[in-house]
């Protein structure tokens, strides 16, 4: 019972600070996501551009004009934590001379670069060179290195990046798309199933 009441306010805490995906917006990006373009590769890719601009991201130089890659962009504090994101889009020519865009995201999670905290001498009848002591004994006064280990970065495909590309190359399809699954989500469940 005590479970089931902690993983109630759970879903609730998760739905009142937005962290919860809405109905709403995973239909929007899921539509995005299937979205083949009738419109000339290169009006596409510079829509990519400038929506990747608007976010904060700079471009790096690349021989393929269908990828386009960013720098890393580093949010926080390296004394505490980093987090580290960077975007790739990469456009495709369909058989029939239609196009493509698929959208990825990549996040990595770096720890603090910090010291140590140092040791203490043991109480048990252990020599140290029987176990050597791992940590220092004072700290030292010198500036810490950022530390070798972060989280193992994880590369996703970004549908809300794709959403945002289709809304500023044609805004009136997005909005007729945003009508329709707006009528779809005031029908309700009941209204849908036979």
């Amino acid at each position: 019972m005590m479970m089931k009441r902690w993983l109630v306010g759970v879903v609730v805490a998760l739905a009142v600070t937005g962290c919860a995906s809405s109905p709403r917006k995973t239909l929007l990006e899921r539509t995005g996501s299937y979205v083949v373009y009738d419109l000339p590769a290169q009006q596409v890719m510079d829509a990519a551009e400038a929506e990747l601009g608007a976010r904060g991201y700079s471009m790096l130089p690349s021989t393929d004009p269908l990828f386009l890659h960013t720098p890393w962009k580093v949010r926080g504090n390296h004394d505490v934590f980093t987090a580290w994101s960077r975007r790739y889009i990469e456009g495709r020519v369909r058989p029939d001379g239609r196009f493509v865009l698929r959208a990825y995201k990549v996040d990595a999670n770096v720890h603090a670069r910090t010291q140590l905290l140092p040791g203490f001498a043991s109480s048990g009848a252990v020599t140290p060179e029987e176990k050597p002591n791992t940590t220092p004994t004072e700290v030292l006064a010198t500036e810490p290195v950022l530390g070798r280990y972060s989280t193992r970065p994880v590369i996703r495909r970004d549908l809300e990046l794709e959403w945002a590309i289709l809304e500023r190359l044609n805004p009136d399809f997005a909005g007729r798309v945003k009508e329709q699954v707006d009528v779809y989500l005031a029908q309700g469940p009941s209204q849908r199933t036979p």
